[in-house]
């Protein structure tokens, strides 16, 4: 099964350019790709994927057949892709991490400018932007 796909992030969290650069760093582009949510028109196929979604509150990761994950489901698609941690979260990839994990996502979601600024992370850096499969 291809697990490749593209993670849509918010441009205007620091926590989420961090997220997003760091990810850069470590998995390869033919697995994944970065696009910054306020960007998503730029790319039509992911557009026609997320259409009609509130993109700002969730993390969406749009895989290569078209199925759009949000939430803790998106953090681990885009964590299985990470050499060696992509273990363990295909380990939680399942129903029953989905719900342990999800209250957990979505306090981390509703709190990233704050966690952002507690740790010093910029709100405003050069974006993390590259197509699936590309350099």
């Amino acid at each position: 099964m291809d697990r490749s796909g593209t993670l849509l992030y918010d441009a205007d969290c620091g926590l989420c350019i961090a997220t997003a650069t760091w990810l850069a760093s470590v998995v390869s582009a033919t697995d994944l790709g970065l696009l910054a949510l306020q960007e998503v028109g730029s790319d039509p196929a992911i557009a026609a994927a997320v259409e009609g979604r509130g993109l700002r509150d969730r993390v969406h990761f749009v895989r290569a057949d078209g199925q759009v994950l949000t939430g803790a489901q998106a953090v681990l698609a885009a964590g299985r892709l990470i050499p060696v941690l992509g273990v363990y979260a295909a380990l939680l990839d399942r129903p029953l991490g989905h719900r342990l994990l999800e209250p957990l996502y979505d306090e981390i979601a509703s709190h990233r400018r704050l966690i952002g600024r507690l740790l010093g992370l910029p709100e405003v850096c050069p974006l993390p932007t590259r197509a699936r499969g590309g350099g």
